[in-house]
């Protein structure tokens, strides 16, 4: 079994999130650095995986008028394939719904609405193109989440 931590990121883990989230982002991706950052109007949250004091990968969780977003989601390229990005994301979606939530919404790569779907995510509009790639918008609804 893999020793991954899954914790909600302190400040102190900011620094590292930010490194791994330029590498996902703009190096891979061709996201511009400036879409990076969450502004703390938004109230964003943010949990990380850790692997022998080591941030691996990430997700934030944002406010978007009343609803609740996810996404920033960020695995390291030599630490793919071990599930780290699943357990990242079930991590949130608990907390999420743990703090009252009913719906998280996302706008999410290929690979992460797999994941989603996998909790009882549903798809909810047609792919758009964003960069290097498409997004694709999906749901989770509290009563339609598997744990």
């Amino acid at each position: 079994m893999d020793a991954i931590t899954v914790k909600k990121a302190s400040e102190a883990d900011m620094d590292s999130i930010g490194h791994l989230l330029t590498d996902a982002f703009t190096e891979e991706q061709r996201i511009p650095a400036q879409l990076i950052p969450l502004p703390s109007e938004i109230q964003p949250q943010w949990w990380c995986a850790v692997e022998t004091d080591c941030i691996v990968g990430t997700v934030a969780a944002w406010r978007q008028g009343e609803e609740i977003h996810l996404g920033r989601f960020a695995v390291r390229v030599d630490c793919r394939g071990r599930h780290i990005g699943l357990r990242l994301m079930r991590q949130a979606v608990e907390d999420l719904f743990g703090q009252g939530f009913e719906e998280i919404h996302a706008e999410a790569r290929p690979a992460a609405v797999k994941m989603f779907c996998s909790l009882g995510a549903e798809i909810c509009g047609p792919d758009s193109a964003f960069y290097e790639g498409t997004v694709t918008p999906v749901i989770l609804r509290r009563g339609a989440y598997r744990q």
